[in-house]
């Protein structure tokens, strides 16, 4: 094994997104996309996006984030064609696509060959199985590698990578939808949050630790929003108690249908308003704000990230089971589109209960960390080199069997064996905690290490860590475990500082330790655990700036 680190595996590597957006569709998926690729281009990818150009599409605001576009033309289709017997029929919102799924896939098949990417990202709920196999085997000399974005675990997809980001959403909702070797990353704890959440989360969460009041409300409801519910929101407003020194915030698409008209009303409102449009800072606004009336969609997550309290609005079906997940937490409350002048007055109540904006804050908190993307570029590695991947249901039985070998649990502080029934609840457990980054070292595809890094002090950037190798791992395989981790915590989670214990009587760990660049920290005496042991553990610490110095210029 090389003693150089390292290097970011997608360096130079081609990567097309299939997205649309549109005044019926959203921004939603397009901007989640580009948020993935805005991570990807920091890794030193190429990324190019597809779409087609709907009333309403973000072409424009692609290219402005500095991404070529490949527009598809609006098809004419005839949306009532039946369905022709012993056919598959096709997925519930088909219509979005403005075309048929073969005309689709030809019209993209050209261009993907010329580009020749090694991952395809689709985030469309108009495209399934059908559209995915048409162009990976149109692209079998250089077949990429497929990554489906979902929300819907409605259809059948052919994805190597299927990410789900909605809370309550677990591997088993896919079942017998994709294959089996597809590998399912569930839960909003791979939330795709662009960086300034995750950096104003502390400022964020402190702020509210200091019993808030409504001063500040923020409304968005959508880049889009073709129904007008802002207006209606600020329509019932008028007619809510509020504080006198209330002042609210309006953000808006540029592509919002009713932007004109909404800015109008926002002068009649009782409490000063300001509307926005396409704010580069909205994590800021966010952090600042008190109280939040949003869409039960994506932005879901960026809420939680920053812990705002949030009255939710349903402005589609597929938002309902995202809105009732959140409500369940305690993270959310939802509003009845029906009624909503009363529903917002009976909301604002519960509300102004002491201690009730706080504890909702929260709740919404422990869900989402902003991490979401680090886990994900983990999974995006190309599987034959040396990487860490999230660990997986089906990773259990494999990672119990090494934990359980003498050699490996000899040096651990509970030294007994754990059975499968106890391995299986602590994943469980710990694999919804989105600090916890439980990872599995692969090398040519093959596991050999598993990585447990816990983010115990977000603020100061510091994470502690514990691994072991795979008893048959060959020769140098830790070496590469290491750098693989040290990449992961200092150049993708960006932390300061990683920590480690190591038994007193392990020196192979504490020689391995030292030849990172860990220093010796501290000794811990009569360290107790496991119910009735003893350990003397000695502490380890690595600063990122020490890692980068030791690797060189040519650190990614």
């Amino acid at each position: 094994m090389s003693e150089a680190p390292i290097p970011c595996q997608l360096q130079g590597q081609m990567v097309a997104f299939r997205a649309d957006a549109s005044l019926e569709i959203g921004s939603g998926h397009v901007m989640r996309c580009l948020t993935l690729a805005d991570a990807l281009r920091a890794q030193g990818a190429q990324c190019h996006f597809f779409c087609r150009e709907h009333p309403g599409h973000l072409g424009e605001l692609i290219e402005a984030r500095g991404y070529p576009v490949h527009r598809l033309a609006q098809e004419a289709r005839d949306t009532d064609t039946a369905v022709t017997p012993g056919t598959e029929p096709e997925p519930a919102h088909a219509h979005w696509l403005g075309a048929s799924w073969d005309e689709d896939a030809a019209s993209c098949l050209p261009l993907l060959a010329e580009l020749a990417p090694v991952w395809l990202v689709v985030d469309h709920y108009a495209l399934d199985h059908r559209w995915e196999t048409a162009v990976l085997d149109g692209l079998l000399g250089s077949r990429p590698r497929l990554l489906v974005i979902d929300d819907l675990a409605d259809r059948r997809h052919v994805a190597d990578l299927l990410l789900d980001q909605n809370l309550g959403r677990q591997e088993e909702d896919y079942r017998g939808l994709i294959p089996e070797r597809c590998q399912v990353l569930a839960g909003p704890r791979y939330a795709l949050l662009r960086p300034e959440f995750r950096e104003w989360r502390e400022a964020s969460l402190s702020r509210r630790a200091r019993a808030p009041q409504l001063q500040r409300l923020l409304i968005n409801l959508g880049g889009v929003d073709k129904d007008n519910v802002t207006g209606q929101v600020l329509d019932a407003l008028s007619g809510c108690d509020l504080p006198a020194d209330l002042q609210i915030s309006v953000v808006m698409g540029a592509a919002a249908p009713w932007r004109e008209s909404v800015t109008a009303q926002a002068k009649k409102m009782p409490w000063p308003t300001e509307v926005v449009v396409n704010v580069s800072d909205m994590a800021r606004r966010m952090a600042e704000a008190d109280l939040a009336i949003g869409a039960a969609g994506s932005t879901s997550w960026e809420r939680c990230c920053l812990g705002l309290p949030t009255l939710m609005v349903v402005l589609a079906d597929n938002q309902r089971e995202i809105a009732d997940a959140l409500a369940a937490n305690g993270a959310a409350l939802p509003l009845e589109p029906a009624d909503l002048e009363a529903s917002l007055a009976g909301q604002l109540a519960v509300l102004d209960a002491p201690g009730a904006l706080t504890a909702m804050s929260q709740q919404a908190a422990d869900l989402v960390d902003g991490q979401g993307i680090a886990h994900v570029l983990a999974a995006l590695q190309p599987t034959g080199s040396c990487r860490l991947r999230p660990m997986q249901v089906q990773d259990l039985e494999r990672v119990l069997a090494w934990r359980n070998h003498p050699e490996v649990r000899r040096h651990m502080y509970t030294q007994r064996l754990i059975t499968l029934e106890e391995h299986r609840g602590w994943f469980v457990r710990v694999s919804q905690a989105p600090q916890r980054h439980l990872l599995i070292y692969e090398q040519e595809g093959e596991p050999l290490g598993f990585v447990n890094l816990n983010v115990v002090d977000a603020a100061a950037g510091r994470a502690d860590w514990g691994f072991y190798l795979a008893p048959e791992a060959p020769r140098g395989s830790g070496h590469g475990l290491g750098q693989c981790t040290l990449t992961y915590a200092f150049t993708t989670l960006k932390l300061h500082k990683l920590c480690g214990e190591v038994l007193a009587d392990n020196s192979r760990s504490q020689r391995f330790h030292e030849r990172l660049g860990f220093r010796r920290e501290a000794t811990h005496r009569d360290h107790f655990h496991d119910g009735n042991t003893y350990h003397d553990v000695i502490g380890f610490g690595l600063l990122a700036e020490e890692w980068r110095d030791s690797q060189g210029a040519d650190t990614p």
